[in-house]
């Protein structure tokens, strides 16, 4: 499985350059859409456009799952941006993407995360609520994240996002 997980992708993005130049992107900004801060989804998007990527930006909470499948399996790369991470997992399980995403990462393809794009891949998200505020309207009976790392990601260590 091809992970990279980050704080922040624009800072340290070039270092996986030959893995993201003139390659097709799914961008998924889903964990930012409820932040009042998400300068690092439009650095992101500026990294990617600048290494050549083809990106094909997708809400996964308002998208049907069809146009969903269909660009995660045109995607060389899945890049999921930073945000809340308890709305971002809520809304993979909910629309059935956390399994097509783990489909997806077996055929090989590399999965971006930052910040909360990083902490889902976790066994479980509830270790994070201390820094990231579950939302109301959270609709899971539990905190289980997408199990792809034996690990838990502290992102933003010591700094603000």
């Amino acid at each position: 499985m091809k992970l990279f997980l980050c704080s922040h992708f624009s800072s340290v993005g070039s270092l996986i350059k030959e893995e993201i130049e003139n390659k097709k992107v799914a961008f998924i900004p889903t964990a930012s859409l409820r932040e009042g801060y998400t300068g690092y989804v439009g650095s992101a998007r500026k990294l990617f456009n600048k290494l050549g990527a083809t990106v094909t930006e997708i809400d996964i909470s308002t998208e049907a799952y069809l146009t969903i499948q269909s660009v995660f399996e045109d995607a060389d790369v899945i890049y999921f941006t930073g945000g809340n991470s308890f709305f971002l997992m809520d809304q993979l399980r909910k629309t059935g993407t956390n399994e097509l995403l783990k489909k997806e990462l077996a055929k090989g393809k590399l999965m971006i995360g930052e910040s909360a794009g990083a902490i889902i891949c976790a066994p479980t998200i509830q270790y994070i609520e201390q820094m990231d505020e579950k939302p109301e309207d959270y609709s899971q009976e539990d905190d289980a994240g997408l199990d792809l790392i034996d690990f838990y990601v502290l992102p933003h260590y010591l700094t603000a996002p």
